[in-house]
């Protein structure tokens, strides 16, 4: 486990796939088995699921998109450690908050080509007026990308990898971009929003926080949306965090921040990998909503 004194060294994200060698070979097989002797230990409550809505001023956004409203929903990590019926009760809770659109925003799998055939029927729960996209986290990448991105699109979710999907409202658009996975896949965000006009809005979701750092100069980004670090997993008096699997310390760990012009939302998530508890962390479900300048004043 990375505790709160030790974390990631810094490397960038890579514009090639950079295949998960080490976390195939151990990684992944001591996950598959503290997640199958660990199991019986989760305990999910409904009446525990935040659902905050966080409203973001974007100097950009037409009259149109004011008060457009994105459903956030992170690390499902079906499996084991995560049963069917929970990620059922989000996908219910995200359609009653009734959003724009749903971003799925990774690891949808845990350690096992069999939490796979949980997906489909997870996933297509997810609905809203323009749909649902995704982008592929860590974890997807330790089991398969492919197969992972195979089963997401077939329950009708549109995969971002390194691409984007413009959204209308009258004459005007809202460009939402998603890139591959940080750490092992191919990032490339200005392919992700090659061809946008100058003058659109754009949100970027990319699983791992740690792209605001890296994002190239001169690529207008607005929102970046996150999941990834699960909010620490289990929080600890005065010790704090147990995980912080970011390059940053954390600094990017949960909530809204902002870096420049970019404003990043990190999830807290929804799932838990291989200890199936969130002891001092409820998962969360949260809702991004845009508006112009005018209508709202935050502080990062």
């Amino acid at each position: 486990m990375i505790g709160p004194l030790i974390y990631p060294r810094r490397y960038p994200p890579s514009r090639d796939p950079r295949p998960p060698v080490y976390e195939r070979s151990v990684k992944r097989p001591v996950g598959w088995l503290v997640e199958r002797l660990a199991a019986w230990l989760g305990r999910w409550d409904p009446a525990e699921l935040r659902t905050p809505e966080i409203a973001v001023p974007l100097p950009r956004l037409p009259a149109a998109f004011a008060g457009y409203r994105i459903a956030l929903v992170t690390d499902l990590h079906c499996g084991p450690a995560v049963p069917v019926w929970w990620l059922e009760h989000v996908a219910e809770r995200a359609a009653a908050l009734a959003p724009d659109l749903v971003v799925l925003g990774g690891d949808f799998v845990s350690h096992a080509r069999s939490d796979l055939a949980c997906l489909p029927k997870i996933v297509a729960r997810f609905r809203a007026r323009d749909g649902v996209v995704a982008v592929l986290g860590n974890h997807d990448h330790w089991v398969d990308p492919a197969a992972v991105a195979a089963v997401v699109r077939g329950a009708g979710a549109k995969v971002l990898l390194n691409a984007h999907r413009l959204i209308h409202r009258g004459g005007v658009t809202l460009a939402v971009a998603g890139v591959d996975d940080f750490t092992h896949g191919a990032v490339r965000p200005d392919d992700a929003l090659a061809g946008v006009p100058p003058e659109t809005p754009r949100v970027l979701l990319s699983h791992n926080p740690d792209l605001i750092e890296y994002l190239p100069d001169g690529l207008r980004v607005d929102v970046m949306l996150s999941g990834h670090t699960h909010n620490g997993q289990l929080h600890f008096p005065w010790f704090g965090p147990l995980t912080v699997p970011s390059q940053f310390g954390g600094r990017y760990l949960h909530g809204l921040h902002r870096r420049g012009d970019t404003w990043l939302y990190v999830s807290a998530g929804v799932g838990t990998a291989s200890v199936p508890l969130r002891w001092g962390n409820p998962p969360e479900l949260p809702v991004i909503r845009l508006e112009r300048p005018s209508a709202v004043s935050l502080q990062p």
